[in-house]
């Protein structure tokens, strides 16, 4: 299981837009840093507040799904079929976004998750 700090998990939601002003500025609130891995990311701009999630190794367990769309991810450098799942956030209904790493080349990117949104 891949244990993240939460500089990185900061570093890695910043490359995402915020749901509401579309900003890229993003901060975990320390208030809500659960140990079971359900953080609270706030934007830093507007002050919008979202859960992030960052126990994997269970979420994979319960969601049969999953593990199956991740084998079937590209990596965007190299082109390698199979990503590992660091973290995920929901930033509205409509916004869930995977944070990856290729198993191929280790390149970190982000991936909209089409499983957990809802239209």
């Amino acid at each position: 299981m891949v244990t993240l700090t939460q500089q990185e998990v900061e570093r890695r939601l910043n490359t995402v837009p915020c749901a509401i002003c579309k900003q890229s500025s993003f901060a975990i609130d320390e208030r809500f840093m659960g140990a079971d891995g359900d953080w609270r990311g706030i934007c830093k701009k507007c002050f919008y507040t979202f859960p992030v999630y960052t126990d994997m190794e269970f979420y994979l367990r319960t969601q049969p799904d999953i593990p199956f769309r991740l084998k079937e991810i590209s990596c965007t450098a190299c082109n390698h079929r199979g990503v590992n799942l660091d973290l995920r956030a929901t930033l509205s209904v409509r916004d869930a976004y995977y944070f990856v790493t290729c198993q191929g080349c280790q390149r970190q990117f982000v991936e909209r998750s089409s499983l957990e949104a809802f239209e």
